[in-house]
């Protein structure tokens, strides 16, 4: 398995973090084949979290665009379509749940997702992790943080198998006494297991297949490295702990980690956290974009399209490549 795409030529049309929002989703997808036909884009790439609206659920359109992009990825390929994991996504892999304010999002989102599931989960284990690219420029979800800034993480992260991390839970709760573990996660939460299985999963009860998901995604969490690696990789928010300079060199030593051979990557553009605006600039070597969710306020929500094999060198090169939401 490899999570890197690598670039060599084209124009990337990167946007990030839709939550659910059909309409940006529709206005960016539609701008981008627009130009593709056109050939003025060769490459539209998410930097993940496409999932997971903030407000009611009947507002949100998650489901709606995951099965869009499937179909766009179906009919113009891997290299054009490029979607990458984000830390949304990454819950319904290992059945972890996540809230933020009034929201939960892992029950929603299963819920939705019905006779889909099955397609769409082999989905989300299929995206990549980063793109790399000639001109020096990786996109990613999250950003640069100090647990993943070495060779060794970036070689992990770049080869894991989700498949294989779920083998190593099932290894471990096929040595375990399950149902002492149910108890604890009953005791842990609050509620019994079985009714969690259900709320969160929308599981039918305890001959359901997925039923022991919950216990499996409270078992990967608690592995000791793969799980503390997923977790930086994907929710780091580390520019807000960092100084500038701090910051800036860790983001180097991200880049040197993640860089294939011969093809040095020098500039990062990342979404998942909130800017003033549609962008913002750190340390001269970190762009973040805000395509719609993050960006305050929505109207100033913008896109980045750049040459893939154009030499860029300080992401305040890349700033006149930014635009507007079409």
């Amino acid at each position: 398995m490899n999570r890197a795409v690598d670039l060599l030529h084209g124009l990337v049309y990167t946007i990030s973090d839709l939550h659910g929002e059909w309409e940006p989703y529709a206005r960016y997808r539609d701008h981008f084949l627009t130009l593709l036909q056109e050939g003025l884009a060769d490459h539209f790439v998410i930097l993940g979290d496409m999932i997971h609206g903030y407000g009611l659920p009947e507002d949100d359109y998650s489901l709606d665009i995951l099965l869009d992009l499937i179909q766009l990825r179906n009919e113009l390929g891997g290299e054009t379509i490029i979607p990458l994991l984000g830390n949304h996504e990454l819950m319904h892999i290992y059945s972890t749940p996540y809230s933020k304010g009034n929201v939960s999002f892992l029950p929603r989102f299963e819920h939705m997702l019905g006779d889909y599931r099955g397609v769409v989960i082999d989905f989300l284990h299929s995206l990549p992790f980063v793109v790399r690219t000639a001109a020096g420029v990786m996109l990613t979800h999250a950003g640069a943080s100090t647990l993943t800034a070495t060779p060794q993480a970036a070689e992990w992260l770049l080869s894991l198998s989700h498949e294989a991390v779920l083998r190593e839970v099932d290894r471990l709760l096929s040595r375990s006494d399950v149902l002492e573990l149910l108890a604890s996660y009953g005791q842990i939460t609050g509620k019994e297991y079985e009714q969690l299985a259900r709320e969160q999963l929308a599981v039918t009860g305890p001959d359901d297949p997925r039923y022991y998901d919950l216990l499996r995604g409270f078992i990967a969490t608690n592995l000791e490295p793969e799980w503390d690696l997923l977790e930086e990789f994907f929710f780091t928010q580390a520019e807000r702990r960092f100084g500038s300079a701090t910051y800036s060199r860790l983001v180097e030593q991200f880049l040197d980690a993640f860089s294939p051979p011969g093809m040095p990557q020098r500039v990062l553009v990342a979404g998942h956290i909130a800017v003033s605006g549609g962008y913002d600039i750190l340390a001269n070597r970190q762009i973040r974009l805000a395509s719609w969710a993050h960006a305050h306020p929505k109207s100033e929500a913008c896109y980045l399209i750049f040459d893939a094999a154009e030499p860029v060198n300080a992401a305040a090169d890349l700033e006149p490549n930014i635009y507007p939401i079409p």
